[in-house]
């Protein structure tokens, strides 16, 4: 349909009109719209055939990247038509948020500023929805996630930076090299506000270094770094050199250690040491860019709309710390792991039995009488929720340690064995560490598992997959599936600490079994075969968290729904969907309300509660749609096989109400209530046309 030409050059181009743009559709059409225009017309010549008035305020984008006016269009063109609302517009003023995401491409160590406009932010506000948009829009269908067409994209939320408890948070996204879907993860600390303070609202990594950088992000100005020196290194030596290097020690750095480097798998990104963006193998798709580490310093403040609304958001918390936060201040995660065990719902031996006796000896409780010496903090944050452990190989080590360094404050464990130190550099193990890398491997030993998670923040590797990964192992070596030919006589035994010790080191270098392990639990029960499918605890190909859904059932609809697998943050709720897109920690007490109340006083936005609700329903579907593309269906939303069986105090879960859990929560989100396949209408009311063209 449209014009006719004269020309003998005649070309047709497909155009897919947007938000209001839509009016411009022919009568009772809907969808992409084909045009034939003579050869050499440009974007004014295809406008004014459709009947767009020369001035009106109109955005083009021509094969996915922005065009003018002027721009000559080709045989086969793919056109979106955008209103201001999708490109930009005026700039009002701006509290919250820059208007600036860097690209940064690594094969040629160029970059570049997106400032994308008020209403990019006001849609996607950060984090997944950020992370979904350009995953959709620069990452071929099919991409190798390990190679050069994958990106990397650090999306902090439009709180992230603000001065009030909860605003730390920043998330890491890829096309995940454990699942070949959606991977996304989040982290706390301090890094992602020190980013938001340079004047950054993201980065998007595009490409591979030919050798082996690091990135300064000095306020405004970006520098690519030889990393040559640092590969190889542990993330503690490593920002050692970079502090000394650029002579300031305010700098934050976000940083892959061993692990990534060797692409294992499940290989994280660590900032400030003991904060990780944990899940998904984030720190994989960095160590294949070549890319160590992202050094940070920013000097300006996020600007607030309302800081005496937001200061009285921040004074609440101080002020009922006891009667809302006194838990997590007190032992961070972990205090209710006994409580956990007594129900039944614990896990133990790869998630077989539900309860051991030894709970009592690994929990937050042992962990702050026994080895913690204090508790840190994220930004601006006044929960202080943080395990920190210090721990010495040998008494008076451990004694002169109290005086000198914690002044008789603190005292410093030391293990009776004499085998391990543990440097409070790398923090403490929360719940996840203590179930994954303690319970659910049978160990009872506090000292080795608290070795195990200095570990693994040292060579930057995910201690839940990790943990799942050596307990599917275990269980495969129990039943003689594995055999110690399989493992080149290394013995993979339930209660064996110092063998675990063993193993995280040989999985983080590849070395030996721990090149099958480095691959995650799916991908090696695939390798290996002999029944050990039957032994997994992994959705869409990454290890469940440490929450049983027999036990839990509101972990059914985030283990089964969570675009990026196994996760347990609820992720598929509209409360935590719109904390991870804003930059809103899970673990802060806030009503929706009071959430709403800090995005208000934080960017001055006029948001109502169906808004939020529609931003959480945004990122989730931005991340169905890549997940669709990549080849991810219903038969993906499904637990493993070890969940239908029972458990001594819980039954186990059928296929049938797995089913009704997926069909509903597709109905709620607007999808597709068979496929999960978000409908046209969803697609539509969510303002995502343009994102769903990248879904094809």
């Amino acid at each position: 349909m449209g014009g006719r030409t004269d020309s003998a050059r005649a070309i047709t181009v497909t155009v897919t009109f947007f938000a209001d743009l839509r009016r411009y559709l022919p009568r009772g059409a809907d969808g992409p719209q084909r045009y034939t225009l003579s050869g050499n017309s440009t974007i004014a010549d295809l406008l004014k055939l459709i009947g767009v008035a020369p001035d009106a305020d109109v955005t083009a984008a021509v094969d996915g990247e922005l065009a003018d006016r002027e721009t000559i269009l080709r045989e086969g063109a793919d056109v979106m038509l955008l209103s201001p609302m999708e490109g930009g517009g005026d700039a009002m003023e701006r509290f919250g948020y820059w208007n600036k995401i860097l690209h940064v491409n690594l094969t040629d160590h160029s970059t570049r500023i997106e400032e994308p406009g008020d209403a990019f932010f006001r849609r996607y506000a950060g984090g997944r929805g950020l992370i979904a948009h350009y995953l959709l829009k620069y990452v071929p269908k099919g991409a190798d996630p390990l190679g050069p067409d994958n990106i990397l994209v650090i999306a902090p939320g439009v709180l992230t930076g603000a001065p009030v408890p909860g605003a730390g948070r920043h998330s890491v996204g890829a096309k995940s090299p454990l699942t070949g879907g959606f991977g996304e993860s989040e982290s706390g600390g301090y890094w992602g506000a020190e980013l938001k303070r340079a004047g950054w609202d993201a980065i998007v990594f595009h490409g591979v270094s030919p050798t082996p950088v690091y990135l300064w992000i000095n306020e405004g100005q970006v520098e690519f770094r030889d990393a040559s020196h640092l590969w190889g290194k542990i993330t503690g030596e490593v920002e050692e050199l970079i502090l000394a290097e650029l002579g300031d020690k305010l700098i934050r750095i976000a940083q892959i250690g061993p692990a990534g480097e060797n692409l294992v798998r499940y290989a994280c990104i660590a900032n400030e040491l003991n904060e990780v963006a944990g899940r998904t193998g984030m720190g994989a798709v960095m160590g294949s860019k070549r890319l160590k580490a992202i050094a940070v310093r920013g000097k300006t403040p996020v600007k607030i709309a309302d800081q005496p609304g937001l200061l009285a958001v921040a004074k609440w918390v101080s002020g009922t710390m006891n009667e809302k936060h006194r838990a997590f201040h007190e032992f961070g995660t972990g205090a209710a792991m006994q409580g956990k065990s007594l129900e039944g719902g614990m896990p133990v031996l790869n998630y077989r039995l539900g309860a051991a006796d030894t709970i009592a000896k690994v929990d937050a409780i042992a962990v702050r009488d026994e080895v913690r010496v204090r508790m840190g903090a994220c930004y601006a944050c006044s929960v202080r929720c943080k395990k920190v452990v210090h721990i010495e190989e040998r008494e008076e080590a451990a004694r002169a340690a109290s005086e000198n360094i914690y002044k008789g404050r603190a005292k410093v464990a030391f293990d009776p064995l004499g085998r391990y130190s543990v440097d409070p550099r790398y923090g403490g193990p929360e719940y996840e560490s203590l179930a994954a890398l303690g319970v659910n491997l049978g160990l009872e030993d506090l000292i080795a598992i608290c070795k195990s998670n200095e570990m693994c923040n040292y060579l930057a590797m995910d201690t839940v997959s990790l943990g799942s990964t050596l307990a599917w192992a275990m269980e495969c070596f129990e039943k003689g599936i594995l055999t110690l030919e399989d493992t080149g006589g290394v013995p993979l035994r339930f209660h064996d600490a110092d063998g675990v010790i063993k193993l995280v080191e040989m999985i983080a270098y590849r070395e030996g079994i721990g090149d099958l392990l480095a691959e995650g639990s799916q991908r090696a029960a695939q390798r290996l075969g002999r029944g050990s499918e039957a032994l997994l605890t992994t959705v869409k190909g990454m290890e469940m968290a440490m929450h049983d859904p027999r036990h839990m059932p509101a972990m059914r609809a985030s283990y089964l729904l969570a675009p990026t697998g196994g996760d347990h943050m609820r992720q598929t709720s509209n409360r935590n969907g719109l904390r991870n897109q804003i930059g809103l920690c899970h673990f802060l007490a806030y009503e929706d309300d009071q959430s709403l109340q800090i995005l208000k006083t934080v960017t001055g936005w006029d948001i109502t509660p169906e808004e939020m609700v529609a931003t959480a329903h945004r990122g989730l579907t931005l991340a169905r749609l890549f997940n669709l593309r990549e080849g991810m269906s219903r038969a993906d939303d499904r637990l493993p096989a070890r969940f239908s069986d029972p458990l001594p105090k819980h039954a186990g879960l059928t296929r049938e109400q797995q089913d009704k859990i997926v069909t509903d929560y597709y109905v709620e989100q607007g999808w597709d209530a068979q496929t999960g396949v978000p409908t046209a209408e969803t697609i539509r009311s969510l303002e995502l046309e343009a994102d769903a063209v990248h879904a094809r």
